[in-house]
């Protein structure tokens, strides 16, 4: 049996996606990755061992630009492309975790008459996967709809979960620390804004990292691109484009948080009892899917979260007073915790009773 994954963009969306090919193929089954050449989603395949399939897609800009004018040719051609490369691989079933990238993924496996099972992360369908939704057999949620349920959606919708990454139940903090030469006696902060980064959250924190390095230990995943050589060796931070298999260490080593609100870092949290403070993305960049988030999370976890609006960095201290408003509270993860690879386990079997009934 062969399964077809896409999404992309963000490791948002890839790093679950990876979560459910991990348990399709210790299910036995063969695995084709779509998405396009020289990105995020091209790189984590590629380090999976995934074979990869380049199909071009372009997202709506939330403000006025000429490349929205082009969109519909590039998703045509995707589509095309998609078509093309999915009756070459002849998959059983297609599992789509949304964004941008999957849309011509997902319409060239309608067309070409594949079961298309979806996920959605956040608290309503993002314009992803309301377009892909129609044409879908399941649709996956983490959390059930907000709302009153759409007609066309009440018979292939499943609560899930989130996929984790699996290897977050088998961290080595330790090793991170003595490999980045952290030492012990401080807190350790964790700074992450997705996998580009946020230059904002980057400038309140360089703007605030004197008083943040007396309290803690700052490792600070700036994103590609984003690293201030005049903090390069500034004793107690630590810089870094990015985290790939080392994430789920940091996490294991952190002590408090600062990040954006996307549903994956959330669940990652809630996962480990991490005390957090929250920079959900703006609507003005967004569909305000991260202000709904980090509203409801911080709802669940009064004690260990606090959200600090993106306009409030105009005002660099916010940052340094949600962090010293956390600082006493531990993070817990010492009783029971839900297993991280449940949810993938669940939607990998779904995905395959989708593809048993396609043969």
């Amino acid at each position: 049996m062969k399964i077809a994954i896409t999404g992309g963009a963000s490791a948002g969306h890839v790093v679950p996606a990876l979560a459910v090919a991990g348990q399709l193929r210790d299910r036995g089954a063969d695995l084709v990755f779509l998405g396009r050449e020289n990105t995020i989603e091209h790189d984590y395949a590629q380090r999976a061992g995934i074979p990869f399939r380049h199909v071009p897609s372009a997202g709506l800009r939330r403000h006025r630009s000429t490349s929205n004018l082009l969109m519909p040719f590039t998703v045509t051609r995707g589509i095309l492309a998609a078509f093309t490369a999915l009756r070459r691989e002849r998959p059983d079933a297609l599992f789509s975790k949304g964004s941008y990238v999957s849309v011509p993924v997902g319409i060239g496996a309608a067309l070409a008459r594949i079961p298309v099972v979806i996920h959605e992360s956040d608290h309503s369908l993002g314009l992803a996967n309301k377009i892909l939704g129609h044409v879908a057999t399941t649709i996956c949620l983490s959390v059930p709809a907000s709302g009153p349920t759409p007609r066309w959606m009440r018979n292939k919708t499943q609560v899930t979960g989130l996929p984790l990454r699996a290897d977050l139940a088998d961290a080595k903090p330790e090793a991170l620390r003595e490999r980045l030469g952290i030492p012990g006696g401080k807190p350790v902060l964790l700074i992450f804004c997705g996998s580009s980064g946020s230059q904002r959250v980057n400038t309140a924190v360089r703007t605030q990292l004197s008083a943040l390095c007396e309290r803690y230990s700052v490792l600070h995943v700036a994103g590609k691109g984003n690293l201030d050589p005049q903090f390069t060796g500034r004793p107690g931070y630590w810089q870094l484009e990015y985290l790939h298999d080392d994430m789920p260490h940091a996490l294991a080593l952190a002590d408090l948080v600062i990040g954006r609100a996307g549903a994956t870092t959330l669940a990652e949290l809630a996962a480990l009892e991490l005390p957090a403070v929250l920079v959900p993305l703006p609507a003005s960049v967004s569909r305000g899917d991260q202000l709904d988030n980090a509203r409801a999370y911080a709802a669940q976890h009064p004690q260990r979260c606090r959200v600090v609006a993106d306009e409030q960095l105009t005002d660099p201290s916010a940052l340094l007073q949600a962090c010293a408003a956390l600082s006493a509270v531990p993070r817990g993860g010492q009783g029971a915790r839900p297993r991280p690879e449940a949810a993938a386990e669940r939607i990998a079997e779904l995905v395959l009773r989708a593809a048993t009934r396609h043969r």
